[in-house]
């Protein structure tokens, strides 16, 4: 199995597959600043997150991912400060990054702000050429033997906008292109999400959503998520996501990837929450599932209270 991975790899990257991709998650209906740095500072108060998700589970050299993520807002509500920290690995590739946040927020009315947010930072992109070398003598020789690595500037941009009961980003990252002989970089990738609040009864309230991811490569990945809040303590949902060739791109021939997923995040008190997620991918890597864990914590003044708002996005 694991020189079928690792076959599957270097196929991939030798045509560009890998270069497409960021790291991905579920839980970015819970927490925007992963994808949207003009989401830092949008609930009012210090937000800490942290994520494990593992892809997979049971192949070797199948993804994982690491995240943290810190963001709040100062100078009276009008900046959102945030720093975000991914650790990204499959098989013999991975990256590292860290990146600071700073989204500037206006006041369209009483209840609608809306933001710009920019991110920078560095990337770090390594490859591990002991994990592709099988044995066997005419294995493409240009290929690293042993670990190479580069680190670039990272830059992300986005708009976020919300009221009380709507929101709406978008956001590009991998601004700063490069090329390298041996390390695979990402592509630019282009994000639009959107989703509504609707109070069913006071215990029930209802959250569709969709995220859509654009390269302009490869199919076009669409998530369409929806969410029930239960006793203002409780998010359970599902989302279902696939690709779509929306676009003309190099990649019209790939069959579009289907995946859906479960997940929850329960609100333990004022201050802790939990999340899980678990993935089925609908491809031939059906029998391998994917698990995302998350812990995250508020920070405010006790006078302050909390807002409903900040557990709806």
């Amino acid at each position: 199995m694991r020189k079928i991975l690792l076959i599957l790899i270097g196929w991939l990257a030798s045509y560009g597959v890998w270069a497409q991709q960021n790291a991905q998650y579920t839980q970015y209906i819970f927490n925007g600043l992963g994808i949207n740095p003009a989401y830092a500072g949008s609930k009012g108060l210090i937000n800490v997150n942290g994520i494990y998700r593992t892809q997979w589970v049971g192949l070797e050299g199948a993804p994982t991912t690491q995240t943290i993520s810190v963001d709040a807002a100062i100078a009276k509500q009008k900046v959102g400060v945030g720093l975000l920290l991914i650790n990204d690995q499959i098989g013999a590739q991975g990256q590292k990054t860290a990146l600071t946040n700073t989204a500037f927020r206006v006041s369209i009315s009483e209840n609608a702000r809306i933001a710009l947010g920019i991110a920078a930072g560095i990337s770090e992109y390594y490859t591990d050429g002991t994990k592709l070398h099988p044995n066997d003598l005419n294995f493409d020789p240009s290929i690293p033997t042993t670990k190479v690595s580069t680190i670039l500037p990272d830059t992300k941009a986005g708009l976020f906008f919300n009221t009380d009961r709507f929101y709406a980003g978008l956001s590009a990252s991998n601004l700063i292109r490069f090329k390298n002989k041996f390390i695979v970089t990402p592509a630019r990738h282009f994000y639009l999400t959107s989703g509504y609040i609707i109070p069913l009864n006071d215990w029930l309230t209802f959250k569709p959503s969709f995220l859509l991811k654009e390269d302009f490569k490869s199919p076009t990945n669409i998530d369409v998520n929806a969410f029930m809040l239960i006793g203002d303590r409780i998010w359970l949902g599902g989302s279902y996501r696939t690709g779509t060739k929306l676009f003309k791109n190099n990649y019209q021939e790939l069959d579009v990837a289907n995946a859906w997923a479960l997940a929850t995040e329960i609100y333990l008190t004022e201050k802790i929450k939990v999340g899980y997620a678990h993935d089925f991918t609908l491809t031939s890597l059906r029998d391998y599932a994917g698990h995302e864990l998350s812990l995250g914590f508020y920070f405010f003044r006790k006078e302050e209270g909390r807002t409903q708002s900040i557990r709806y996005f």
